[in-house]
């Protein structure tokens, strides 16, 4: 009578296999999790550029002194609103898992040429210092997210 082989793997094998999974996955998490905060940093970072520059153009637009104020109605949000503070947008919320704040800001107020004061930085922060963004708004209304 002839042997036969069965196919398979072994239980020792798979053993092995589960647990070089799990070591891998041990090690990949914190770097994923780090840059998903990174991510979603950037991600409201950019949202926030936006909404200023939209702020700019609606100004010149409209031919309207408008604000964006930031931690405005609540914190965390921000929103364009006329020289009176009555709203001309809809509240934006900071994208994110909640841990996403403003840092040092100063409300943006464009005037109908699309200028500011005095040049702004307002800061975007996890809470993380060196993951800060930086969002400068020049005199003449540029903004910039470097």
């Amino acid at each position: 009578m002839a042997a036969t082989r069965e196919r398979g793997f072994s239980l020792v094998e798979v053993v092995i296999v589960v647990g070089l999974v799990a070591i891998l996955a041990a090690i990949t998490v914190p770097s994923v999790q780090g840059a998903m905060q990174q991510y979603e940093l950037l991600t409201s970072s950019q949202q926030v550029v936006s909404t200023i520059r939209a702020a700019r153009i609606q100004a010149v637009s409209r031919n309207q002194i408008l604000k964006v104020r930031f931690n405005f109605p609540a914190a965390g949000q921000y929103q364009v609103v006329d020289a009176v503070d009555a709203a001309v947008g809809q509240p934006q919320t900071l994208a994110g898992t909640g841990n996403i704040t403003f840092g040092a800001f100063t409300d943006v107020q464009f005037t109908t040429a699309g200028r500011i004061a005095a040049p702004i930085v307002v800061t975007v922060t996890n809470g993380t210092a060196a993951q800060n963004r930086t969002i400068n708004v020049s005199a003449s209304g540029q903004v910039r997210l470097p």
